[in-house]
């Protein structure tokens, strides 16, 4: 019996998120039976981390434990055959049985596109978030200073059993630029690109971050707004939860 970990990538837009769910189609349940196919046994995997419908993964980190018959390269090619298109495992490697794929993890980024022009090209629209409208960035990226370091972010959190809810954000950045690569392709438009990096995340918790950046940038919140919310552990109200499609589980570190 040996443990193995797995890097996966995926494209969550088909999906009912990470975890398994009864009646529903999630990325675990689909990577738990290929592999309980190919080894003859019933598996079951533990990730690093849940990530919502819609959301996509760079590296999304899970591991298993099996009596493993045959290389893992091998392993690996099939399951690549027989999984979807839009999930693919780029990495299986043996770990030691005490590493565990979310409490081994120091930390975690994640990656989010918005795009600002009135018409967004068919090619990206399930991998950012078309918001056609007029934001000050300038602002934007000043407010990205609120969130970092070790904060209480009860805010900021989905409904969740998590006790604790400090996180420390190590890194919080945002970059505009005026065209995306799509295969040999550039795309033009108007896009940001939002990169946070922490110890760990809680249910929702980038998602209602960027939706407040995004009111910031509209005018609609200011920094006085975040402290209090901050501080208070009360969600401004005028916030929304940014759309999954733009969100991107980038990598963890162990």
């Amino acid at each position: 019996m040996v443990q193995i970990m797995m890097t996966v990538q995926y494209d969550g837009t088909n999906y009912s998120g990470w975890q398994r769910q009864k009646r529903e189609n999630t990325i675990q349940t689909v990577i738990e039976e290929s592999l309980s196919k190919i080894l003859k046994t019933q598996i079951k995997i533990r990730g690093a981390g849940r990530t919502d419908a819609g959301v996509h993964a760079l590296g999304q980190v899970a591991s298993f434990k099996g009596e493993i018959k045959m290389s893992l390269d091998i392993l690996k090619k099939a399951l690549n055959h027989l999984l979807p298109k839009d999930i693919r495992v780029i990495d299986l490697k043996e770990v030691e049985p005490d590493f565990h794929p979310q409490y081994s993890a120091k930390r975690k980024s994640y990656i989010y596109f918005i795009c600002l022009d009135e018409e967004c090209s068919c090619f990206i629209n399930r991998y950012v978030w078309h918001y056609p409208r007029k934001v000050d960035l300038k602002l934007m990226e000043y407010s990205l200073k609120l969130f970092k370091g070790t904060v209480d972010f009860t805010a900021f959190s989905g409904s969740t059993d998590v006790k604790n809810k400090i996180r420390t954000v190590y890194n919080f950045s945002l970059q505009s630029f005026n065209e995306l690569c799509f295969m040999d392709m550039k795309v033009q438009g108007n896009f940001i690109k939002l990169r946070i990096e922490a110890d760990g995340f809680l249910k929702y918790m980038v998602r209602n971050i960027i939706g407040c950046i995004v009111e910031i940038g509209k005018g609609r919140l200011s920094s006085e707004n975040i402290k209090e919310a901050l501080k208070s552990g009360k969600r401004p109200s005028s916030i929304q939860t940014a759309p999954p499609n733009g969100l991107f589980l980038e990598r963890i570190v162990y």
